[in-house]
């Protein structure tokens, strides 16, 4: 083997240069220049090329702390700089491997371009790419040509990006998949650093055992298994569920989460729909609370029940199979068949029972209800009977223009519906009182106002008519002419006909769905 150097301490310009050092004069010149050594088992000059020597056979080139290993080289002694070809094997000042087939060297800079079957390895992250640029005094590596890392567990590749090798950062771009065995990224541009923490930029796809998540741009921290996205975002459960929104800040060990601006949670096996402006998701606990204009409906066998109020919870079950929907303060809704308002709404799959607090006001085929409670049992996706507790009211309009209202009160109040979701029968219970007008058969034709007081009575209905009453222990009942009464005396104690309330379409509950 043959060896050539040249040291600073022996060689001419060598003490001409520790001359200059000693006067002061600029010191890294005289290293990038002098800090070299080469050897080989052949080791020609090129005439042609002056200063620069061919080297064959176990090839050794060191220069600025760089340890260059090949088969082949030319090596010019002037710069530092090289061409290598064959077992190529490249050992950093960085403390950086890199082996491939071709090599470009360029002394000044401390750069490499390494062509074909390159791997380079820092530490425990291992990059194969087909052509490699990597910057020396950056620590940085690049590639163009389509790359594949490894660190530790972790597998990223793309068509293109680069690694810092000062904040072992990789930046990914075009096509960027990210697999690990927790999870799994598809996106158009990734950062990611070795501590776990993946930024990323673009049309993102996250997969885990548990999520299909989305976003535009976000981050994923491996160690902490916390998920940010933003820009279309969503987090959707492997069985029924999709948290999407604005921006989504997601616990996937808690399962848990926050969920801004124009919040929409889907649940496909109850077919449920809420929206709003904020929510929060708790799996583990298992609700969803939304606020900022809230408003949800839930579809059954075709029909929909439309909700609207200050605040919405959906609850569900280990499964996350929804079990009720609960809604607080300035409640409204809307379905075909039956309307209302109220404090605070509770609706339970499981017995398909709505129930309505603090002032509840619902309306009914034209009916209108009122209570200090009401309950509505429903079957085949249809009321199919009411409880209206303590100071129960029903009123029906005869003839609004004269005033002429068919009311019921009593403490309690069972109302029945037929299959068309109209009264059939109404059985009031405790201090009874009625008053209903007596029609005639010919249309309009107004026989008398009914009044009854009782310790019960049964109100039966047809076509939303009153056909007929049973009064059980009556203390008073009369049939008087209907212009013989005052407007007070046509109506009960509590009596509020209000159909400016009375929500018509799912549009007045919320002007958006």
């Amino acid at each position: 083997m043959i060896t050539a150097s040249c040291d600073r301490k022996t060689s001419a310009r060598g003490r001409l240069f520790r001359a200059a050092w000693v006067a002061g004069l600029f010191l890294p010149v005289f290293h990038a220049v002098f800090a070299q050594s080469f050897t080989g088992d052949s080791i020609v000059s090129l005439p042609a090329r002056p200063g620069v020597y061919r080297l064959v056979g176990h090839v050794k080139i060191e220069h600025g702390g760089n340890r260059i290993f090949s088969d082949y080289a030319d090596y010019d002694q002037r710069t530092g700089s090289c061409q290598a070809y064959d077992n190529l094997r490249i050992h950093t000042s960085d403390n950086v491997y890199i082996t491939g087939e071709v090599l470009d060297y360029d002394g000044a800079t401390g750069s490499y371009v390494v062509d074909r079957n390159v791997v380079m390895k820092d530490g425990r992250m291992t990059m194969e790419t087909p052509s490699l640029l990597y910057e020396g005094r950056q620590n940085r590596a690049y590639y163009k040509n389509g790359g594949r890392m490894v660190s530790g567990e972790t597998e990223l590749t793309s068509l293109r990006g680069y690694y810092d090798g000062r904040t072992e950062m990789f930046h990914c771009f075009d096509s960027v998949v990210i697999v690990n065995p927790d999870y799994t990224i598809w996106t158009d541009s990734l950062h990611y650093g070795k501590n776990g923490l993946t930024r990323f930029r673009g049309h993102t796809d996250i997969e885990t055992s548990d999520y299909f998540m989305y976003g535009g741009r976000g981050w994923f921290n491996q160690d902490e298994n916390k998920v940010s996205l933003q820009k279309d975002a969503y987090v959707k459960t492997k069985t029924s569920q999709t948290l999407y929104g604005d921006s989504i800040y997601y616990d996937l060990a808690r399962k848990g989460g926050k969920v801004f601006g124009n919040v929409y949670i889907l649940d496909t096996l109850r077919d449920c729909h809420l929206k709003g402006d904020y929510a929060e998701n708790d799996e583990v606990a298992g609700y969803a609370m939304i606020t900022e204009s809230p408003r949800g409906v839930m579809v059954e066998n075709g029909d929909s029940l439309f909700v609207a109020g200050d605040t919405m919870v959906m609850t569900y079950d280990t499964a996350r199979h929804v079990k009720g929907l609960f809604v607080y303060h300035d409640v409204r809704f809307f379905r075909e068949g039956i309307q209302g308002k109220c404090d605070s709404l509770a609706y339970c799959h499981a017995d398909t029972l709505m129930r309505l607090f603090h002032e509840p006001r619902v309306w009914l085929q034209g009916y209108q209800i009122d209570g200090d409670t009401i309950k509505v049992w429903f079957s085949d996706n249809k009321p199919e009977k009411v409880l209206i507790q303590e100071n129960a009211f029903v009123t029906t309009p005869v003839s609004e223009p004269q005033a002429y209202y068919n009311q019921v009160k009593g403490r309690r109040i069972w109302g029945y519906f037929n299959d068309s979701s109209q009264f059939r029968l109404a059985h009031v219970i405790g201090a009874a009182q009625s008053i209903y007008y007596v029609l005639g058969e010919n249309p309009g034709e107004l026989l008398g106002v009914n009044k009854t007081e009782s310790q019960s009575l049964k109100m039966y209905f047809k076509d939303n008519e009153v056909q007929g009453v049973t009064v059980v222990k009556p203390s008073r009942t009369a049939l008087y002419p209907a212009g013989d009464l005052t407007t007070r005396e046509r109506t009960l104690r509590g009596f509020h006909w209000k159909p400016e309330s009375w929500p018509r379409s799912k549009f007045d509950i919320y002007p958006v769905w």
